[in-house]
C-alpha cells in the first residue's frame, strides 16, 4: 500500500520519466531530499524498475555513525539517589551522524544516512524527524538490538548529573556492511564518519574512500571513542575535535601557543590535511599546513541549550567548504551556526536554510 505522496510522484514519473528531483519537489511542495528519499524506497519496493530517471545520484554527502533519542529528565527538587525524584522530561531525535546529517539536509544537500537502528518505535520517531532531511533507507535495522538511547539527568540550573547511553547497536555496522554498500561510494561528494563506529568498520570507510577519490571528514563523540580512531589517517581532509579530546589522541597537554601548534602537527603526521581543535568560548584553532591558526569565539545573545551546537558546527563548516573550497569562511559559517543553535530550543534549528546562512554570514560583515 502507498501512501498518497508516493502514488503522486509514481503519476509524475509516468508522465515525465525525465523529471529532475528537483521538479518533481516543486511539484510536490517537498523538500528535494525528500523526493531522493520517496524514490529510494519505491525502488526498493520495485515500483520504480529500470527508468532513466532512476539513474545514481551524483554529489550526495554519506554520513556515517550514530542516531538515537535523547531523552532529558530535569529534576524539580535537588537529586536524591537511591529513591524517585519528580522530573519533568522530553525526548528528541538525536546522534552526532543524525543531527550533522539533518543540517547538511537543511542546507539543500542530497544526504545518505547510514546508521544502524532496532525495529522499534524509536527508530520509527527518529524516521519521523529526520527522513524529510536525509535518506534513510540504508539505515541497518537490526532484529536483537534496540535503537540507540542517551538518557541525561539535568538539575534545576541545566547541569548533567548523570547520563546513560545505550549504544550497542553501533557493533552491528560491521566492514561486511558497508561493502554491502559500496556502490554508493562512487557518486559520494564527501564522506562524514562519527566515531560511534568500531575501529575495523572506520578503517573500511577509509579504504573505500581512498579507492573512490572521496574527501572524509572524522568527528570525534566523546574522549572514549576516541579509541576508534585508526592509527593511519592518509587521506583524511578533516578531523574536528575538541580540546579534550585532542588531548587524549595526542597525549598531550595543550595549555599554551607551543604545545597546541604540537598537537595539530601530530594529528597531521597521522595523514589528515585539516585539523581543527575547538575549545569552547575560547574559539578554535586550525591548521592546513605548519601555520596554526586561531578564530574567536562568537558570543550568543543568550545559551538556551547546548545540544547540537558542535554538530551544527562541523556541518556548516563542511557545507561551505564543499562550496567554496576555502577554509576560514568555512568555519566562520560553523561557528556562526553553532551559536545559533546555542540560541536556539532545538538541537538542529528549523529555520536553518543555505539562502538564510548566506544572509546571516552577511548581517555579521
Amino acid at each position: 500500500m502507498y501512501t498518497e505522496k508516493e502514488l503522486q510522484l509514481l503519476d509524475l514519473i509516468r508522465t515525465n520519466p525525465y523529471a529532475s528531483q528537483v521538479e518533481l519537489a516543486e511539484k510536490l511542495h517537498l523538500s528535494r531530499p525528500s523526493i531522493a528519499n520517496l524514490i529510494s524506497g519505491l525502488t526498493k519496493s520495485g515500483a520504480i524498475k529500470g527508468r532513466a530517471y532512476v539513474l545514481a545520484e551524483t554529489n550526495s554527502i554519506l554520513v556515517f555513525g550514530g542516531m538515537n533519542i535523547d531523552r532529558k529528565m530535569i529534576v524539580k527538587d535537588q537529586l536524591v539517589f537511591h529513591t524517585s525524584n519528580p522530573v519533568t522530561s522530553y525526548q528528541t531525535a538525536g546522534g552526532v551522524a543524525r543531527n550533522i546529517a539533518e543540517n547538511l539536509g537543511r542546507l539543500g544537500h542530497e544526504v545518505k544516512l547510514l546508521s544502524a537502528a532496532g525495529k522499534d518505535l524509536e527508530f520509527e520517531f527518529l524516521r519521523e524527524k529526520t527522513a524529510q532531511w536525509a535518506d534513510m533507507h540504508y539505515c541497518l535495522q537490526s532484529e536483537n538490538e534496540r535503537t540507540g538511547t542517551y538518557t541525561a539527568i539535568l538539575d534545576q540550573q541545566g547541569e548533567m548529573q548523570l547520563a546513560l547511553a545505550d549504544m550497542e547497536i553501533y557493533k552491528s555496522i560491521t566492514p561486511e556492511w558497508i561493502l554491502q554498500n559500496e556502490n554508493l561510494f562512487p557518486n559520494a561528494s564527501l564522506i562524514v564518519i562519527d566515531l560511534n563506529i568500531e575501529k575495523d568498520s572506520i578503517t573500511t570507510l577509509l579504504h573505500l574512500a581512498k579507492r573512490y577519490k572521496v574527501p572524509v571528514a572524522i568527528v570525534p563523540v566523546s574522549g572514549p571513542k576516541m579509541k576508534n580512531l585508526p592509527e593511519d589517517l592518509s587521506g583524511v581532509e578533516w578531523l574536528i575535535c575538541n580540546h579534550g579530546e585532542a588531548e587524549l589522541v595526542t597525549s598531550l597537554q595543550i595549555n599554551d601557543q607551543k604545545s597546541l601548534k604540537n598537537a595539530h602537527q601530530v594529528l597531521q603526521e597521522r595523514g589528515i590535511r585539516k585539523t581543527v581543535i575547538t575549545n569552547g568560548e575560547n574559539g578554535i584553532s586550525y591548521s592546513a599546513n605548519d601555520k596554526v591558526e586561531k578564530m574567536s569565539a562568537m558570543k550568543p545573545k543568550q545559551v538556551v541549550d547546548v545540544t547540537g551546537a558542535g554538530d551544527s558546527f562541523v556541518a556548516a563548516t563542511l557545507h561551505c567548504w564543499l562550496k567554496t573550497g576555502t577554509i576560514e569562511p568555512a568555519l566562520k559559517a560553523g561557528l556562526l551556526n553553532a551559536t545559533k543553535t546555542l540560541e536556539s530550543n532545538y538541537t538542529v534549528r528549523p529555520e536553518l536554510t543555505e539562502e538564510g546562512l548566506i544572509k546571516e554570514m552577511e548581517e555579521l560583515k
